[in-house]
């Protein structure tokens, strides 16, 4: 009976640790589909972790149980960087004898050519097979009572190969065709290979384990007492000193102290913060002391709301990937199938049965897909890891392709362009009722969230009663205030004017709008606003990109013509209603360009939806717009032009990596169905393969940002 998605509400994440390749991500993913109730299922081998979507009919336990099922563990009470750095740790102490156990092999092997040399080289090869090599025969045998095989069971199927084939020989009396040193290398190799993509997985997901805060770590309340961050309550008051690291999300109730906000946002400067500043959980103290009320705790910190934005990111799959996938699936069993077939037509058009034998071991050995399994996901979780140390936040593995593919991008002026922070200049009127008229645009825009209206309504000097009050979006707002009948609004949203205030709207470029009483305009309003000093910058560098770039919006022609101007935009498109902003995006799309939007979420939340790539200047307070593909944390224009670039040399990566891993197979595998590859040689270029893979995925770590930022201040304490 097919299941109705619409009542799909519930979305579980599992660590999974025990996987060893992408075959096994992909062996849990299709165990979970399989569950009743599940509609979708993604298991991402770089950060341990499922995330399965089902209805609330179908418990943790149920999937859980699948999980183990299989053979593999879910761990509670810790994250997947810790299970990556158990996995590391576990490997190291395996790779150690193990490539010493290869060495002194090899070195028995050309320099003691006797019965003892062979019996000391076998048991070596039975220490660093048996033992060193112990996690990839266990994963073999649950891979083979599940009917489906991984990379653990090619490698332990070509070791115990070598170490039988060569155990028969040595007990019958021969002492040539003796693979034991072959057996210990190829051990110690596929380790290493292993140890580093443990090493540069857990070391990638380590800076973005930072942001979260220690749930034991020390926090001192006012009253001197100290408690954890676990116990801390919404409200409560605590004081930061000079050096720590602000615990949680709050306002600033005493103090003045500059403040590094890097670790959340990239900023390279600090921010000067006092009494009603908001101030972030993971931001750094300077060297004054503050007392903060604690407005966020949990889950609900700007911290907490980026590190699960950022892992649902990791988590999720390239389109790109679905091609690896779909290989790897047939890609084992077709090499089982080719080593057999090897051995047998060797054998049958009449070689050596040692040939034989090693050109079929070679294919097992050379043919790990572990740099096919690696080549997407450990460059989106290097890639997204580094987009969050700059402050963007990038929602998904297919936001990467989509950003790479920009050709055109459009920018809102309000709060993107400029910083939002707009004031009231001047409000002139003919007539000189100036705060009467100010009493009334104030009483009205208070109930408005656009940075205009907040402009206006903070310059309120008696608080009046309001009344039938109606938006008209893009026009303006009416009602009662007061006993008075008001507008406020654009010229077209009233059907007079009073004659002085034509002549001061035709010639001014600033953002403005009228009040008046009973339909007709009585004053204008002036507004100041000041554009971003990165947004010249910015702008230079997306048209060097080759990006074409337009201004769009809703203020009137004079003020985006005199913006634009400053920053060098020649496309303006003004004066635009909100609901008519995504049809300009429609055009601009028919014209065969792929568009991005960047806007601030309050009024182009439709334009953002429309485009093919959503762009929000955020905070942390407002994380989870649902219109945005990539947040910018920073509000900086400088880092939509960092993660267009950064997404672009992720996605390249990528296919380099696929590149690599397509190449290295076409190449190795007919040289060891040939016998010129010897199980040895197969083994040291099926790790360096992998090292490739993941050392170009780990050159994303280096990507030089448009502005100086950093992440981390070493030496600091926590609270």
């Amino acid at each position: 009976m097919p299941i109705n998605q619409s009542s799909a509400n519930t979305k579980t994440e599992i660590l999974v640790e025990g996987m060893s390749c992408s075959a096994c991500a992909a062996r849990i993913e299709n165990a979970l589909k399989e569950v009743p109730g599940v509609f979708e299922a993604h298991v991402n081998f770089a950060t341990a972790r499922s995330t399965i979507s089902h209805n609330p009919e179908t418990t943790k336990n149920l999937l859980v149980k699948t999980i183990s099922d299989l053979g593999y563990t879910t761990p509670k009470h810790i994250d997947g960087t810790e299970i990556h750095s158990r996995q590391e740790k576990f490997l190291k102490i395996r790779l150690i004898p193990a490539i010493s156990a290869a060495v002194i092999s090899m070195v028995l092997t050309m320099a003691i050519s006797s019965r003892l040399g062979d019996i000391a080289t076998a048991t070596l090869a039975t220490i660093s097979v048996f033992w060193c090599g112990s996690k990839f025969h266990r994963a073999a045998r649950i891979q083979l009572l599940q009917a489906s095989l991984g990379m653990d069971f090619l490698v332990s199927l070509g070791t115990l190969a070598s170490w039988l084939w060569s155990s028969i020989a040595l007990l019958s009396g021969s002492q040539n065709h003796l693979y034991f040193d072959a057996a210990s290398v190829i051990t110690a190799f596929v380790l290493l290979g292993k140890w580093w993509e443990a090493r540069a997985t857990l070391y990638s997901g380590a800076a973005l384990h930072d942001l979260a805060a220690s749930r034991n770590q020390k926090i001192r309340l006012i009253d001197g007492s100290d408690v954890t961050l676990d116990s801390l309550q919404i409200g409560a008051e605590f004081i930061v000193r000079p050096g720590e690291t602000v615990a949680t999300d709050g306002t600033v109730v005493t103090g003045i102290s500059d403040v590094d906000t890097a670790m959340l946002t990239g900023e390279s400067q600090p921010r000067s913060m006092t009494t009603g500043d908001l101030i972030l959980g993971g931001s750094i103290n300077g060297d004054g002391t503050l007392t903060i009320r604690a407005t966020a705790i949990g889950a609900d910190t700007a911290a907490a709301k980026i590190v699960r934005l950022v892992e649902e990111a990791q988590g999720s799959k390239a389109p790109v990937q679905k091609m690896a996938d779909r290989i790897a699936q047939f890609f084992i069993p077709c090499i089982i199938v080719l080593a057999i077939g090897t051995l047998t037509v060797r054998l049958l058009i009449g070689h050596q049965s040692e040939d034989a034998f090693t050109a079929a071991v070679a294919i097992l050995i050379v043919s790990c897909p572990c740099a096919l399994g690696l080549a997407t996901p450990l460059a989106v979780l290097v890639g997204t890891g580094k987009a969050a140390k700059l402050g963007i936040i990038i929602r998904s593995a297919a936001v990467l392709e989509d950003t790479r593919r920009v050709t055109h991008i459009v920018l809102d002026k309000t709060g993107t362009i400029t910083n939002g922070d707009l004031c009231v200049a001047k409000i002139v009127t003919p007539n000189g009722n100036k705060e009467l008229l100010m009493d009334l645009a104030a009483a009205l825009e208070s109930r408005s969230e656009h940075p205009i209206a907040r402009a206006i309504s903070s310059c309120a000097s008696n608080v009046l009663e309001i009344k039938n009050f109606k938006n008209f979006p893009g026009l303006g707002i009416e009602g009662e205030v007061a006993g008075v009948y008001a507008r406020v609004g654009k010229a077209n949203f009233f059907e007079d004017m009073l004659p002085e205030l034509r002549s001061e709207i035709e010639h001014t470029d600033s953002t403005h709008v009228l009040v008046g009483r009973d339909q007709t305009a009585e004053a204008i309003i002036l507004l100041s606003d000041e554009i971003r000093p990165t947004a010249k910058v910015a702008v230079a560098k997306l048209k060097k990109m080759g990006i074409k770039v337009t201004l769009l919006s809703g203020d009137n022609k004079n003020s985006c013509n005199r913006v634009a101007n400053k920053i060098n935009i020649s496309r303006v498109i003004s004066e635009v209603l909100p609901d008519a902003k995504q049809t300009e995006i429609s055009r601009l799309q028919a014209t065969g360009d792929r568009v991005a939007m960047v806007g601030d979420g309050i009024n182009d939340a439709p334009a953002l939806a429309k485009a093919d790539l959503g762009i929000v200047m955020g905070s942390g307070s407002d994380l989870a717009h649902k219109s945005a593909s990539l947040i910018v944390v920073n509000n900086d224009l400088l880092s939509v032009v960092d993660g267009i670039a950064l997404s672009r040399q992720t996605m390249k990566t990528i296919r380099v990596n696929l590149f690599w891993a397509f190449l290295y197979n076409v190449l190795a595998i007919p040289l060891a169905m040939s016998g010129m590859l010897h199980p040895m040689h197969a083994s040291a270029a099926m790790a360096l393969s992998s090292i490739f893979v993941v050392s170009n995925s780990l050159r994303l770590r280096r990507y030089a940002a448009s502005r100086s930022s950093t992440f981390h201040v070493p030496g600091h304490k926590s609270n």
